[in-house]
């Protein structure tokens, strides 16, 4: 099954998850200049469009573009998609954060990704993408770190459920469901914990680096 995918967004989550995903689907990217980015047609399978067009041309959006914390931005953020994300599956690979040096997520009221889908409430909202690192985000079969197929935790729907699964399947990560999006606010908390043990001069003194990642194991597979 071919899946157009619009990636609003191409900085470095954008690009990194387009140049895996176009190996099995279409990808088009959704920015606000399309003249700054339209070098990435130059690879296969991948187009350039305003927001508002690329979300029009895709099956299935992901939203890879700067998280803002407060409901005004998240708000704002939804407004720029158009109208024809409604009915969609739409992949929030975002982060909630404050300014640097806090970078954490909302811990009052609801979470990012809950203000998104409620902003969109004809739209399938997903929370995935937000808890790994880009370092390791083309390497879902974990060969740079555990030699097994690395687990991606996501939660939202549940309808559009199945597109959401193939788009992370797409990616090379083995999904793994939460449940509704009201259990975004956990993962964004686990996206928050990993930046804190990753990023310099954030949180907490422990510092980790950037070669590590929240895996799912089960008994039994």
């Amino acid at each position: 099954m071919t899946i157009k995918i619009g990636i609003i967004g191409a900085g470095n989550v954008g690009q990194t998850l387009g140049k895996i995903i176009a190996k099995k689907h279409p990808v088009i990217y959704g920015v606000r200049n399309t003249a700054k980015y339209s070098s990435l047609t130059k690879a296969e399978n991948t187009s350039v469009l305003s927001v508002p067009e690329a979300v029009k041309a895709s099956d299935v959006v992901i939203l890879a573009v700067p998280g803002s914390n407060d409901d005004a931005g998240i708000q704002a953020i939804a407004s720029s998609l158009g109208a024809d994300v409604k009915g969609k599956v739409l992949i929030d690979a975002t982060n909630p954060l404050t300014p640097y040096p806090g970078l954490e997520v909302r811990w009052t009221g609801k979470s990012g990704g809950e203000v998104l889908a409620d902003a969109l409430p004809d739209t399938h909202v997903f929370k995935a993408f937000n808890t790994i690192g880009t370092n390791h985000m083309a390497q879902a079969d974990g060969s740079s770190l555990c030699g097994e197929q690395l687990s991606m935790m996501f939660a939202g729907g549940p309808g559009g459920r199945d597109l959401a699964e193939e788009v992370i399947g797409a990616t090379g990560f083995r999904p793994e469901y939460l449940g509704p999006i009201r259990y975004a606010r956990n993962l964004e908390a686990v996206a928050e914990l990993w930046i804190h043990l990753a990023v310099p001069g954030v949180g907490t003194a422990e510092k980790w680096g950037r070669d590590f990642h929240f895996q799912v194991m089960r008994k039994g597979g």
